[in-house]
């Protein structure tokens, strides 16, 4: 068996799903872990969650930002900061997020750590922007 658990602060968004596959925004890049993968511990980025349930050819999608992705022989365990299904987004909320966030980056300073609050705030916009329209 090959489950996916999918945490955040706020809730267990997926839980003891038994899938086929599952595709993670890893931070260096988006990395598709399949049954027998090596164990490893990453840290995720921003972008677009997918997995497939086992027995389904359908794709399940969420925006992911943030966190740890552990694959172990049962499965994959994600622990996020935030998780936003298809039926959440409002996109005129997100652009309207993403236009603030570029705006931010364009003309203002930023310390370190608001320079890079704001890049996750643009990827989470853009994520979700694409999550609804692709």
């Amino acid at each position: 068996m090959f489950k996916l658990n999918v945490l955040t602060p706020e809730k267990k968004a997926v839980f003891d799903q038994e899938i086929t596959e599952v595709t993670v925004p890893a931070y260096s890049g988006e990395m598709t872990i399949l049954p027998g993968h090596a164990p490893l511990i990453t840290t995720l980025g921003t972008g677009i969650l997918k997995y497939k349930l086992k027995g389904q050819d359908k794709s399940f999608k969420a925006v992911l930002s943030w966190g740890y992705c552990e694959v172990a022989p049962t499965g994959v365990n994600l622990l996020a900061e935030f998780i936003q299904q298809p039926e959440e987004v409002v996109v005129t909320t997100a652009q309207s997020e993403l236009v603030a966030a570029e705006k931010k980056l364009a003309t203002e300073i930023l310390a370190d750590a608001a320079y890079e609050a704001t890049m996750n705030e643009a990827a989470k916009a853009r994520a979700a922007i694409n999550l609804v329209q692709h």
